[in-house]
């Protein structure tokens, strides 16, 4: 007998050594009466140095406030399950998941005695962790995502509309970012969207939220701007305008600087019936407006805003099955020279909508734009030029046309071999061809767009920089573009000569383009008075509703192939 309960006493220490969870009996009061320690690492102290002492006395306040109420729970129902407490700190820090069951075998009139089991989940703790900060943190900043911000969003709405406070919803997307990846490369353009975000976050007030939802887009959320929208707007607006200039300012990316700017769109909250998509949504538009209007720029959402996106969507479709339909056609508006003689002619897209009539260029052509479409529209362009250019040809008319080309098609891998397919296939001569762009096409990646121009310049082609005057102007980039024209934009003109200031401007161009051997063509020509002016002052190209309005193309080659 002796030897059974021997040999079941040693099975029986056997299976409890086996056990990988520190085992415990306690008191109701949380002293220690019995310890195992199979796994004497995992204990604060050697195990002989715990017994007799209480729960409370060995680990943190808040954790043995925990402890003594799952032993009292046990009391009462006779086990409790799943309380978790931490021990230790900093890297040391472990969790533990505490089961306990009180003892049935207790003599009469002897104090309730109760088995513990604490379980070390340190390794589960910290894939939770890990999951979650999959789920609700951006994986390259750290940033919280869109999932964290929407809920942290509609704490904030609540709250606001507690407490009558209002705040701010700021959209912030960075200008030209896709330019400085395709350029450099992802992972220059990663390490550069990791330092916005620290620059972010290092200007925010306590409280306040900044979120990556992807790409260059970060959504700011600030707390408690003031006591109603009208105090609240220029707080916004203070706001934006600090982060504004700190983005604006450049970056150093391998002992390199990097120039990037943003735009900001801004909504305030709460307003009556608005979740936060709905805030969203708003901060999303005004900060596309921001970008409309020239980039680098802060835009309040307002309604009307909403309205004109929605025409947005409207106007692009439409355009779409103009392009299909055949609404769009090329008109012409001739050039003179000094001497009122024809020398050529701006080719112009126009759109006349069954339903909308005539659709300003200065309102379809940015939608167009934005959209793509203006890849297709800007090839047909070209080929009308060509085509028109050999019929010319064909009849010993030596006239030049000229077209615009936009800094999207521009910038197209393939531009310069289509160029070359449809000079090859129309035979148009191409020394007649005159491409214009705007002078935004050289703010960005200046080295690239001179490389192309010249293989352009290669196969014959001329260039004339449109609108000259009205953007980046600088006389750096005139001596290092291959240009042959410039054209002097039509504000300008239209107060010349009686302004003074626009006369000097205006002479000012001439003059540098002489120098710099450069043709000159003056835009918006519309009284004698100007065109007298012009050409005193040696502006070799004239155009504007004076010499002849925009007329179909065809219209117009077939007046000129009659000899004019």
């Amino acid at each position: 007998m002796t030897s059974e309960l021997r040999g079941t006493r040693d099975d029986l220490e056997s299976t409890l050594n086996a056990i990988p969870d520190l085992l415990f009996e306690l008191g109701l009061d949380g002293r220690i009466h019995h310890l195992r320690h199979s796994r004497a690492a995992l204990l604060p102290a050697p195990a002989q140095m715990l017994v007799g002492q209480r729960m409370q006395d060995i680990v943190a306040p808040d954790a043995a406030a925990g402890c003594l109420a799952a032993l009292q729970a046990a009391h009462d129902t006779g086990h409790s399950a799943g309380h978790q407490y931490r021990l230790g700190s900093g890297g040391d820090e472990r969790w533990f998941e505490l089961s306990i069951a009180r003892k049935e075998n207790a003599a009469p009139g002897e104090a309730p005695r109760f088995i513990a089991l604490s379980r070390d989940i340190t390794e589960r703790k910290l894939s939770e962790a890990r999951t979650y900060h999959l789920a609700y943190f951006d994986a390259l900043t750290g940033l919280p995502n869109r999932r964290m911000l929407l809920d942290r969003m509609e704490r904030s709405l609540d709250a606001a509309r507690r407490a009558g406070q209002v705040g701010a919803l700021l959209f912030i997307d960075l200008d030209n970012f896709k330019q400085i990846n395709d350029a450099r490369g992802h992972s220059l353009g990663d390490l550069l969207l990791v330092q916005v975000a620290q620059r972010l976050v290092d200007l925010l007030a306590p409280g306040d939220i900044v979120a990556r939802l992807g790409g260059d887009e970060f959504v700011v959320l600030v707390h408690d701007l003031a006591g109603g929208m009208q105090d609240a707007g220029p707080a916004a607006m203070a706001v934006a305008e600090t982060l504004r200039v700190a983005l604006e300012a450049p970056y150093t990316i391998h002992q390199h600087l990097y120039s990037s700017t943003a735009s900001i769109g801004i909504t305030l909250f709460p307003k009556p019936d608005e979740g936060v998509e709905d805030l969203l949504r708003e901060a999303d538009t005004a900060m596309y407006r921001a970008k409309d209007l020239g980039r680098n720029r802060i835009r309040f959402y307002e309604a009307a805003m909403q309205a004109d996106v929605q025409e947005r969507l409207t106007l692009e479709q439409d355009l779409k099955n103009a392009a299909a339909e055949g609404q769009l056609a090329a008109f012409v508006q001739p050039q003179v020279n000094a001497a009122g003689v024809v020398v050529g002619g701006e080719l112009l897209m126009r759109w006349n909508h069954p339903v909308r009539g005539s659709v300003p260029p200065a309102r379809f052509i940015p939608v167009a734009e934005a959209s793509g479409l203006i890849l297709r529209m800007g090839d047909w362009m070209i080929l009308q030029a060509c085509e028109t250019l050999a019929r010319l040809q064909a009849a010993q008319r030596d006239l030049s046309i000229s077209v615009n080309v936009s800094e999207r098609q521009f910038r197209q891998d393939d531009f310069v071999e289509r160029m070359r397919g449809v000079l090859v296939s129309t035979g148009a001569n191409p020394a007649h061809l005159i491409l214009e762009v705007t002078e935004s096409l050289l703010i960005e990646n200046l080295d690239d767009t001179i490389a192309r121009m010249t293989e352009l310049r290669r196969l014959g082609v001329r260039f004339s920089i449109d609108d000259f005057g009205t953007g980046y102007s600088s006389l750096a980039y005139l001596k290092r573009l291959p240009l042959y024209e410039l054209k002097i934009d039509k504000s300008f003109v239209q107060d010349a000569p009686h302004d003074p200031n626009d006369t000097a401007i205006v002479q000012s161009i001439i003059s540098v383009a002489r120098h710099l051997n450069l043709h000159v063509v003056a835009e918006g020509v519309e009284t004698r008075a100007q065109a007298d002016f012009l050409v005193a002052s040696q502006c070799n190209g004239l155009q504007g509703y004076l010499f002849g309005r925009p007329e179909p193309l065809q219209q117009w080659l077939a007046r000129q192939l009659q000899g004019g």
